[in-house]
């Protein structure tokens, strides 16, 4: 039992390390804990992606859980663990 369960986060980690892309993917040191990897798949296909967009935007955290129907401060965190800052450099 114990190895399924070994695979099935192994393939969990894959699969997250595809849909981030090579350059978004969590390195060992700094991991996304089981409740972010939880509403991760919230944000679609390219969740950094999307959130970078919704930040530069100007959205605050707080606006774009409730349009994600997500806690605040996990949206926080993914911000912090992507380094999203939500400044845009168009205007």
């Amino acid at each position: 039992m114990r190895e399924i369960s070994r695979r099935h986060d192994k393939c969990d980690r894959i699969a997250l390390a595809y849909r981030l892309g090579p350059d978004h993917a969590p390195s060992t040191g700094a991991s996304l804990t089981p409740e972010l990897l939880k509403y991760l798949h919230i944000l679609g296909p390219t969740p950094k992606r999307t959130l970078e967009a919704l930040a530069d935007l100007g959205l605050s955290d707080d606006e774009i859980a409730r349009y994600f129907s997500m806690p605040c401060h996990l949206v926080t965190r993914l911000r912090e663990f992507w380094k999203i800052d939500g400044s845009s450099d168009f205007f």
